[in-house]
């Protein structure tokens, strides 16, 4: 399957959204044939992660496992600037990379998505660890709320995380449920991929919980947590 080629210094985990800002001219090419009625490509694109080199201008080296991604809306601007908002929608191997026409096209070879051996008997531990994990990050935020402002009512920041932070049910489906925590762990993208490169959600799931009671031991020991591009709203090319 031949698909447009999009390296991102950010890890899109399928079942996922993906907002990119698509202002450089090959990408601003690229999305117009996305979205050209009888595209070949049907709207989708493969994302991976850059190891090394530059997102914008340049050929960046990515991993060679990263997620097909399918347009859900697009808006073109006057200046030719694009805004999509994408879903991951599974998982490939990424092979021979075409760099001869405007926008990379790389052949790529989707990967099955098994469950895996007691992946359903994994859910309710991981959404213990999830639910954790969620109550030490508003604890955290409080608590660095309330340090950088000592004005600030504490009661009303809880109160607000109260709205952002809503308690988070998992999917019944371990592979969604797997996916869903890799997107919400606020970790080094190098240690995302690794749960993106995962061979079924069972490993994913057993690998999340080791991650998630780590992560929130550190949060409650004060350790900031990695930021990534992700976290601010669109990803641009």
């Amino acid at each position: 399957m031949l698909l447009p080629y999009f390296p991102l210094h950010t890890v899109v985990f399928p079942h996922l959204p993906l907002p990119v800002h698509v202002f450089e001219e090959r990408y601003r090419t690229m999305a117009a044939d996305l979205m050209r009625e009888g595209s070949p490509y049907a709207g989708r694109f493969i994302v991976s992660m850059i190891v090394d080199g530059p997102e914008v201008g340049g050929d960046a080296a990515t991993h060679p496992v990263g997620t097909i991604c399918e347009v859900r809306s697009a808006e073109r601007f006057p200046d030719g600037r694009w805004v999509l908002l994408a879903v991951g929608v599974g998982r490939a191997h990424l092979g021979e990379i075409d760099r001869s026409g405007p926008y990379a096209i790389v052949d790529v070879d989707p990967l099955d998505e098994p469950a895996g051996d007691g992946a359903e008997g994994l859910l309710a531990p991981a959404q213990v660890a999830l639910d954790g994990y969620m109550a030490t990050v508003k604890r955290f935020v409080v608590r660095a709320a309330s340090v950088r402002d000592e004005s600030q009512e504490t009661t009303d920041v809880a109160a607000s995380l109260d709205m952002m932070l809503k308690p988070i049910q998992l999917p019944d489906d371990p592979v969604a449920a797997s996916y869903a925590i890799g997107g919400l762990l606020q970790i080094e993208l190098s240690r995302k991929q690794r749960l993106l490169e995962l061979p079924d959600a069972a490993a994913r799931l057993r690998a999340e919980v080791v991650l998630l009671r780590r992560e929130s031991s550190l949060l409650d020991d004060g350790a900031l947590p990695p930021v990534q591009a992700s976290d601010i709203g669109y990803n641009p090319n």
